[in-house]
């Protein structure tokens, strides 16, 4: 079964990261272009065209929500404490919180619930990956910044986030039963199909850019630990109290189980917080996930 799981969901994902790590580490291409442009026009189309065609209840969609924020609300802390206990203090402490608390559940999240539980996976498994980025882009930036960006620069971050507006225009869309022209219809349909695969992309060549450094490896592969193991074990426990069964249990689960966020490497960066630190932590995550993940998929199945 193992095996199986990884033929089937893993490695279509690892051939195609694979490719994109190659060519970005043979040619050292800029991914930033193709990552705004999934962000701000592909990213949009799947969210939209997934959620107007769910017959998922927008009511199971918020609970799913309400996981992740609750696995925030544990997972910051504990971290937070660990950290202390270890001695480590200032940009240390905030690049370990970077690395444990945010999951590439976009990137990687996406595909791999797709091809282990189909399409119907895929409006849940956005709902988590919405929060997470939108997380990242306010709680990560403070986190890094350390108290240097205003809370109006985060709430920016948010609200520039063009999927909050495909979450709403996608969910009334789907309620009261709007029919959208067929030009328009057509387009975000060949957006959203082209998501994936631009996602895809892009992690393999913002892998193959990541500024690696073995000092911090330890710490590094300490970091990927709780976010391959301890991280899937919280959504494990707390999709019981929210009455999540059957495929949003698992779809929870898997999108808790999924490597660190690239996403946080970006916020390291832009704020020097131990940048080395968190892409040696997104590089450890995302080699061990390939077994971890294949791991929690059989699991939950």
């Amino acid at each position: 079964m193992f095996l199986t799981i990884f033929g089937t969901v893993l490695a279509p994902l690892l051939l195609v990261v694979g490719a994109a790590y190659a060519l970005g580490r043979a040619s050292r291409l800029d991914p930033a272009a193709l990552a705004r442009v999934t962000f701000y026009i592909f990213n949009p189309c799947l969210v939209f065209v997934n959620l107007a065609t769910t017959t998922i209840a927008p009511e199971l969609l918020g609970r799913l929500a309400l996981l992740k924020l609750l696995f925030y609300a544990l997972m910051v802390p504990a971290v937070y404490l660990l950290a202390g206990r270890l001695k480590l203090t200032g940009q240390v402490r905030s690049a370990l919180l970077l690395s444990v608390v945010f999951a590439n559940s976009g990137n990687f999240g996406l595909p791999v619930n797709e091809f282990a539980f189909g399409k119907e996976a895929v409006a849940l498994a956005l709902i988590c990956f919405i929060v997470d980025n939108l997380m990242v882009n306010s709680l990560g930036v403070f986190l890094a910044a350390r108290g240097r960006a205003s809370g109006r620069y985060a709430l920016g971050q948010v609200f520039g986030n063009p999927a909050v507006y495909a979450i709403a225009l996608g969910l009334a869309a789907n309620r009261l039963g709007w029919i959208i022209p067929l030009p328009l219809s057509r387009a975000l349909d060949l957006g959203s199909r082209a998501t994936v695969p631009a996602m895809l992309v892009v992690l393999g060549m913002q892998l193959a850019v990541l500024p690696l450094d073995r000092r911090h490896w330890g710490l590094a592969g300490l970091a990927a630990a709780l976010r391959l193991l301890v991280a899937p074990a919280i959504a494990a426990v707390l999709a019981a109290p929210l009455g999540l069964t059957g495929l949003a249990r698992q779809v929870g689960i898997v999108q808790a189980a999924v490597p660190s966020a690239v996403s946080a490497s970006i916020v390291a960066s832009r704020y020097d917080t131990e940048p080395n630190l968190v892409a040696g932590s997104i590089f450890i995550s995302s080699l061990a996930s390939l077994a971890t993940v294949t791991a929690v998929i059989a699991w939950v199945s």
